[in-house]
């Protein structure tokens, strides 16, 4: 009898259970995995304040749901889930219901506003993809709007901007406003100094996550640099739409007070009559089932931030790496369940915290403190291998595109160097150049009878001064000086009278011309060379001249027709440095490789047919299987 398991939720834990069914059940056709979600992504919620601060665009927190389980034996669905009956084992919206034999709910969490008078009708939050690009919106509309703004007091409630909260997501926050308003205040012609932004915490200390205090001191120091207000041991009592109140009794006229101060859990989950522990959140035992008035519901598991767990390391905190590790021990369980096996006690094995201060610094604790580029790059690292094991190489591209390749206003840990790209039109010239150059070595080598004799291991060995003849008898120094000098000629690019007279006026012209160095080989094959070329080329050379020829040709009208420009540029690389291995390049093989490097990226797009052919050719690739499943294929964010 087959079993039915639902993942309601595709948040980091909703993920990463699907991920482990489905490793356990890939080859079972009884079971069937289902996650649904109101959303068609997964959200990087670590990322969310960079969206709101104007660093990465509203496209790079989220992650296609189909497309992370293309191929897997998981069924996405998309749907809001509005009714539960436990006892039915059903699950049910407005247009349909779902059966179940497990239940994974990881329903995340939502803003705790604690009671605080107009809290939730005058703050804004950040805890959702909309709530980022809302956000985002509404931050540049107070520059748009004092710009024109006259009075003196309207325009400092419009330019003043507070974060409350001094945890991960509000200290985050506050580091992307400290370098948003910037380039904001530029592009808006406002002076930077009319700009005030605060940091708000109840407490008498900030990152209360981190235990090493000179580390929260570095923050400090930080926001300083970043013209950040802090105010500690400062809790907010009223949040009217205009301004806030302390409790000292301060008030701080603004129109933007963010809301980072704490979360619970999801209203919709604490209301389904489960134990509750801390915020709402639903309590749960070491295998991660929930209870109803003290009574384990075994099928069942609550993951993430709605799950409330302690053991003896402490309260399960509300991070990736916690929520992850939940989903992974809820996964594990429903599968011991299907095979009648032992269940797994969940484990509390943290590898530490890092928390960013703008693009350019960062604070870690993970088995050693760092701060400043170390953190920076940690923080990336740890983000790329997230990314890699949810969308693979795809991902990983999409990651390095939106946080180096595509950032503006020089907003990524090396400033602008990665990001600054030109338009593919001015590569056209060296395209054309390097298309006709290698063109041209291959209707030379067809002149010369490459593709008729062996040419090639008898060039390489007379430049190696390697011994020749019949039976293994040396060639006499004549006739090595004679052979040495052929190739030489060859090499440079001199040719010979008969091949003169054989080539067309416009390729000879390009033969005579062409850039030659100093005339004189890069380097010396290799002994290694010699003995692939004399042992294993030897008695396949026509072919393999052939195959050379036919490819330095191929490479030529491709490159001039602006065709595969992306294959052919990493073939001429590779040909280049093999060329140079066999002793046969001069200094003139250096400008094709590193012509063939500058040309990798989009250089076909520019008067050249990669412009039709590439996006008819990546779309149909992406729909192969085994492509989808190993996301083995680009995201097209753009066509041009």
């Amino acid at each position: 009898m087959s079993k039915k398991v639902i993942i309601l939720g595709g948040s980091y834990a909703g993920v990463k259970a699907a991920k482990t069914l489905h490793k356990a059940f890939k080859k079972d056709e009884h079971v069937e995995i289902t996650l649904i979600d109101r959303n068609n992504f997964h959200t990087l919620m670590t990322e969310l304040h960079e969206v709101a601060g104007f660093r990465t665009e509203p496209e790079s927190v989220k992650i296609d749901l189909f497309k992370i389980f293309a191929g897997r034996k998981v069924n996405v669905v998309v749907d809001n889930i509005t009714e539960f009956d436990f006892d039915k084992k059903q699950l049910k919206s407005e247009k349909s219901t779902y059966s179940y034999d497990y239940l994974i709910m990881g329903m995340g969490n939502e803003p705790n506003f604690f009671g605080i008078e107009g809290a939730k009708e005058n703050s804004h939050t950040l805890w959702a993809y909309e709530d980022a690009v809302n956000l985002r919106h509404h931050i540049e509309s107070m520059f748009e709007k004092a710009a024109g703004e006259k009075s003196t007091e309207e325009r400092k409630k419009l330019l003043t901007f507070a974060v409350c909260g001094g945890g991960f997501t509000g200290v985050e926050m506050v580091g992307e406003l400290g370098e948003a308003k910037l380039h904001l205040a530029k592009k808006y012609d406002i002076d930077v100094r009319e700009v005030t932004i605060y940091n708000i915490e109840a407490m008498s200390r900030i990152l209360n996550m981190l235990k090493n205090e000179k580390q929260v001191e570095k923050v400090e120091k930080r926001y300083k640099k970043l013209g950040v207000k802090l105010l500690k041991d400062s809790a907010i009592c009223k949040i009217d739409n205009d301004s806030f109140t302390l409790k000292d009794g301060t008030i701080i006229p603004t129109y933007t007070l963010i809301w980072t101060a704490g979360i619970q859990n999801n209203s919709a989950a604490s209301s389904l009559g489960f134990d509750l522990g801390r915020c709402a959140r639903i309590n749960v035992n070491e295998f991660m089932q929930p209870s109803k008035e003290n009574k384990i519901i075994s099928s069942i598991f609550i993951v993430g931030d709605s799950a409330s767990y302690q053991d003896d390391q402490g309260p399960m905190p509300q991070t990736v790496e916690a929520a992850e590790q939940s989903g992974h021990t809820a996964a594990m369980n429903v599968a011991s369940l299907i095979k009648c096996e032992s269940l797994h006690k969940h484990k509390q094995n943290y590898h530490g915290f890092m928390v960013s201060v703008g693009s350019k610094y960062a604070v870690a604790e993970t088995g050693f403190n760092s701060s400043g580029f170390i953190a920076v790059f940690i923080k990336h690292f740890v983000n790329l291998y997230y990314q890699f094991m949810v969308g693979g190489l795809r991902q990983i591209w999409n990651y390095l595109r939106h946080e180096f390749f595509h950032v503006n206003n020089k907003r990524s840990i090396l400033g602008g160097l990665l990001s600054t790209s030109s338009k593919n039109i001015w590569k056209l010239p060296l395209r054309l150049w390097l298309g006709y150059m290698w063109l041209v070595e291959g209707i030379v080598k067809v002149g010369e009878g490459w593709l008729e004799s062996p040419k090639v291991v008898s060039t390489i060995n007379a430049i190696a001064g390697v011994p020749t003849g019949d039976a293994g008898s040396a060639a006499t120094p004549a006739e090595v000086v004679e052979t040495v000098t052929a190739a030489t000629d060859a090499v440079a690019g001199g040719g010979t009278d008969a091949i003169a007279h054989t080539l067309h006026p416009v390729f000879q012209w390009a033969l005579d011309k062409q850039p030659s160095g100093y005339g004189e080989a890069l380097m010396d094959a290799p002994n290694f060379m010699i003995n692939i070329m004399n042992n294993i080329v030897a008695p396949i050379e026509v072919p393999v001249q052939s195959i050379m020829v036919i490819g330095e040709i191929l490479i030529g009208l491709c490159l001039i027709a602006g065709l595969f420009t992306f294959l052919a540029s990493f073939v001429s690389i590779a040909m280049g440095f093999g060329i140079i291995l066999t002793g046969m390049a001069d200094a003139s093989m250096v400008w094709f490789i590193v012509s063939a490097f500058a040309l990798i990226q989009g250089s076909g797009r520019a008067l050249g047919l990669d412009y039709y052919v590439m996006p008819v050719l990546k779309r149909a690739w992406s729909k192969i299987g085994i492509v989808k499943k190993s996301y083995l294929y680009f995201d097209n964010f753009e066509e041009s």
